[in-house]
């Protein structure tokens, strides 16, 4: 219980960034500029690029070890450039698996 207070109180203390596309543009800015939003089950969000974890973490994580992590990993035995087209429950057709692999 201890351990996970300690990781708890690291994760609270780590500075907040920006989330970056795959150009190094910040995802937040560009939706907020476009003004697209999709409402899902009452929920309001701004509709815009994926972000990258590459771009946004790589510049200060060694992004070759995070990404062997757990949950970068869920959906990667799914994975297809098609997954949300062919699935649009998930209402993003960016999506390329059901997990966190592929997801924003």
């Amino acid at each position: 219980m201890i351990f996970l207070f300690a990781i708890s109180a690291f994760a609270d203390q780590h500075p907040k960034i920006p989330l970056l596309d795959e150009n190094g543009d910040n995802v937040i800015e560009l939706a907020k500029q476009n003004g697209q939003k999709l409402v899902i089950n009452g929920v309001t969000y701004l509709k815009g690029h994926p972000y990258s974890p590459e771009q946004t973490c790589g510049s200060c994580h060694d992004y070759d070890a995070i990404t062997k992590a757990y949950h970068f990993q869920i959906g990667a035995t799914e994975v297809s450039d098609d997954f949300g087209k062919k699935h649009p429950q998930f209402h993003d057709p960016f999506m390329t698996s059901p997990g966190q692999f592929g997801s924003w």
